[in-house]
């Protein structure tokens, strides 16, 4: 009986929800970037050629330079299991580069659902995720 009521206590501790039923965020930890000196966007509105849905779903996911920027500046780093395991995926995108006012350049993506990524010229990659950042292509955010 003892066991069992040990088990059952592990168990619930182990869920993936917090006590009112919302979804665990990742650990997300602050990235501190430099400021931006320049965003360039390569793809707007794109669709991930993985899904099986038609390219037109994407056409309204479209993020200005400013919006990019902001994201950059405000995301947080998750792991990369985090980043692929518990964030929501989506197959519209945006993508492109971004210079440093350091010098140090990279390359960006940011999906529908406030995931991205920024893999620098250093060769390090960032897993961002944004729950809170705010562009009118992104859905409503979860409160």
């Amino acid at each position: 009986m003892v066991i069992t009521a040990i088990i059952l206590v592990m168990m619930a501790n182990a869920s993936t929800e917090n006590g009112d039923g919302s979804d665990i965020e990742p650990t997300m930890h602050m990235t501190h970037f430099p400021p931006i000196s320049t965003v360039t966007i390569r793809n707007n509105g794109a669709r991930s050629s993985a899904s099986g849905k038609p390219a037109d779903q994407c056409a309204d996911f479209q993020l200005s330079a400013q919006e990019i920027g902001e994201y950059i500046s405000k995301a947080a780093e998750v792991a990369e299991h985090d980043y692929f395991h518990m964030l929501d995926w989506s197959p519209c995108y945006a993508s492109g580069s971004v210079v440093f006012k350091n010098g140090v350049t990279g390359t960006w993506a940011i999906q529908q659902y406030r995931a991205g990524s920024l893999t620098l010229s250093t060769g390090r990659t960032f897993y961002l995720y944004c729950p809170r950042c705010y562009a009118k292509a992104f859905p409503p955010a979860d409160e």
